[in-house]
C-alpha cells in the first residue's frame, strides 16, 4: 500500500509537472487542479491504510513494544489524516485556518515518523531476535530526521528546493515503513515455520 502510494506521488510529479515543480512545489499543491486532489487522497489514504496494516502486523508479530514509539507512531498516523481533511493554502501568500492546520500536520508526519524509527530501532538493538532489523531501522531513521529537517529549512530559506526535499522526506518514510514491514513479513514467516515443526513433532 506504501509503494503504491509513492508510486502515485511519482505518477502525480510526472503528470503535473508544468503546473507543480517538483522542485519547488509542495506535494499537496496536486489536489488543487483536476484530477488531482482524488490521486494525493488516494495516496494519503493509502499510507493510513499501511499504518492499520503494520500496527495490527506488529501486534501478531510480537514486535517488542515501546510506549514512546507508539505514542510517535499514533501520531504519525494523526498527521496523516490531518493533511487528509485540511486542504492545503493556494499559496504562500494566500493563508488560510485549513492551510495551516494542514503544514501543521504535515510538521508533525514528517518528524514524528523518523523519531519513531530510531526510538523503535533503539529497543530492537536489546532483542537477539530483532538485532537484525535495528540496524536498518537506524539508517532509515537517519534519513528522515535529514530528510525532514531540510524540508523544515526549506519552509524558511528561500533558495532551498522545497518540493524536491519533501519528496525525499516522503521516500525515507516510505523506506522506514518497508523496512517495518519487511521485518514484520519475515517475523511472521519464521513463526510459521516454528509453528510446523512443532506440529509435526
Amino acid at each position: 500500500m506504501a509503494a503504491v502510494a509513492q508510486v502515485i506521488i511519482a505518477g502525480l510529479t510526472l503528470g503535473f509537472a508544468a503546473k507543480v515543480s517538483p522542485w519547488l512545489d509542495p506535494v499537496s499543491d496536486y489536489a488543487w487542479h483536476r484530477g488531482g486532489r482524488l490521486l494525493f487522497s488516494a495516496a494519503v489514504v493509502l499510507l493510513l491504510a499501511a499504518a492499520a496494516t503494520l500496527a495490527a502486523a506488529a501486534h501478531l508479530a510480537a514486535l517488542p513494544r515501546s510506549p514512546l514509539a507508539s505514542v510517535l507512531f499514533l501520531l504519525w498516523a494523526a498527521g496523516l489524516a490531518v493533511v487528509l481533511f485540511f486542504r492545503s493554502n493556494f499559496s504562500a501568500a494566500d493563508t488560510t485556518v485549513s492551510g495551516e492546520i494542514h503544514r501543521a500536520g504535515g510538521a508533525v508526519l514528517f518528524t514524528s515518523l523518523p523519531l519513531a524509527a530510531w526510538v523503535l530501532s533503539t529497543r530492537l538493538r536489546a532483542e537477539p531476535h530483532w538485532l537484525a532489523v535495528a540496524l536498518p531501522l537506524r539508517r532509515g531513521a537517519i534519513a528522515g530526521v535529514v530528510t525532514a529537517a531540510a524540508f523544515g529549512a526549506a519552509q524558511l530559506v528561500g533558495w532551498l528546493p522545497i518540493g524536491l526535499l519533501e519528496r525525499a522526506a516522503l521516500l525515507a518514510e516510505f523506506l522506514i515503513v518497508a523496512t517495518v514491514a519487511t521485518a514484520l513479513r519475515r517475523a511472521a514467516h519464521t513463526g510459521s515455520a516454528v509453528d510446523s515443526r512443532q506440529a509435526v513433532r
